[in-house]
């Protein structure tokens, strides 16, 4: 277990401090991975994750996103995420950039997250300006899982604007689509200001993730990355731990507020 004083030491003297989140972060709350889901998806995800794919095979758009809304909202926070809400009310959190739509960083408490890829917390119809909590677009029967395992799911009014009756959408970010450009540039800001920047459960193997970093390096920030697995930065990085992020940040949070 690396001890964490000096990272919080570092943390806590930092003039302005960026938090990036992936994927990681959420797995501790027992968020499941689609992308394997037991075998339950008809083909590959990320061909069920575009627009072409809710024109084409609204059956299996709907249903992926809907089961994918259903289980972001059976999980809760965990330790890190309310570790970070309370280091950003104490001032220690200075901008927040994710790779995540589950939304759970704002409701452990965090305020103003850039949200990179959008989130799953809300839905838009495509032609009208419609929005809702995206809880409205689950089935309004039990058993719709089992009815797709069987073959028989069908998707209902809950997926057409009732408004305009055209189809909604979930707000985020599908493959083929860009990253929302007020986001993407609040977080380009955000990473070329900083002077201590946290990695947190990304790969940062691919782009833009990983020019976030790079930014915020060419700052001439110290780089702390939290993730169990090996990325490009590690040896940038000042310091690099492979342990759960939820226990790591709960120790970071303590020394900084003890400190």
């Amino acid at each position: 277990m690396q001890n964490t004083y000096e990272i919080a030491d570092a943390w806590r003297k930092a003039k302005k401090v960026v938090v990036f989140t992936g994927a990681g972060m959420s797995t501790e709350s027992g968020l499941p991975d689609f992308r394997s889901a037991q075998g339950l998806w008809k083909q590959r995800p990320e061909a069920l994750a575009t627009l072409e794919a809710l024109y084409s095979q609204p059956g299996e758009f709907y249903f992926f996103y809907q089961w994918r809304i259903a289980k972001l909202w059976e999980v809760a926070p965990n330790n890190g995420h309310t570790a970070l809400a309370a280091l950003q009310q104490e001032g220690y959190v200075h901008k927040l950039i994710t790779q995540n739509v589950d939304g759970l960083h704002q409701r452990a408490g965090s305020v103003d997250a850039i949200e990179l890829h959008g989130t799953l917390r809300t839905v838009s119809c495509i032609e009208c300006s419609y929005t809702a909590d995206s809880r409205t677009l689950l089935p309004d029967y039990t058993g719709w899982e089992a009815a797709y395992r069987k073959g028989t799911y069908n998707y209902g009014m809950e997926c057409h604007c009732p408004e305009c009756n055209s189809s909604m959408r979930p707000d985020v970010v599908l493959f083929g689509e860009a990253l929302p450009q007020k986001a993407w540039q609040k977080a380009q800001n955000a990473c070329s200001e900083a002077d201590f920047f946290v990695v947190i459960g990304s790969s940062l193997a691919v782009s833009p993730a990983n020019y976030c970093p790079q930014m915020a390096l060419s700052n001439g920030a110290n780089l702390l990355i939290i993730n169990n697995e090996p990325t490009p930065f590690d040896n940038y990085a000042k310091w690099v731990i492979r342990e759960k992020a939820g226990e790591v940040l709960d120790r970071v949070k303590d020394n900084i507020l003890n400190l």
